[in-house]
């Protein structure tokens, strides 16, 4: 049986290939003056060099005989359809409330933390989002009721 994580290593591997081939074809231009293909080349890069990480410690590990946690599924499509709602209520919710009411989500719910650390680190995610993107870098980012 193929492990799935060589798989998915391969399938990252050549995505990550393919863009950096075509990511080439943009100009890429230099650090302190970047060109429009600089950022895709340099993800793509990065993207590359995991797959081949993983790849390699897939390879190199032994198949393991225990199960997934029970659940898993369930709690992949909970996320899945958490963050299309996401998409859908950022405009009226708001991006702090939205943001705050997703990372609140994903800890709760698909990583079980307890109460004080979910609030406080889904507090300082939205805040912290929020300066970086809309006060430092000037992102507009919806407004909502708050």
């Amino acid at each position: 049986m193929v492990n799935r994580d060589v798989v998915v290593a391969a399938l990252a591997l050549a995505l990550g290939a393919v863009a950096i081939f075509e990511s080439a074809k943009i100009p890429l231009g230099t650090v302190r003056n970047p060109g429009q293909g600089f950022f895709p080349w340099w993800t793509s890069a990065v993207i590359v060099l995991l797959a081949l990480v993983l790849l390699t410690q897939a390879l190199l590990s032994r198949p393991s005989t225990n199960q997934q946690a029970p659940g898993r599924i369930a709690k992949v499509t909970a996320l899945l359809l958490i963050l299309a709602a996401y998409t859908f209520l950022l405009d009226f919710l708001g991006y702090l409330l939205c943001t705050f009411l997703l990372v609140l989500f994903m800890l709760r719910v698909t990583d079980a933390q307890r109460w004080p650390v979910a609030l406080s680190m889904a507090l300082l995610t939205a805040l912290g989002s929020y300066v970086v993107f809309g006060i430092w870098l000037s992102v507009p980012l919806p407004r909502g009721p708050l």
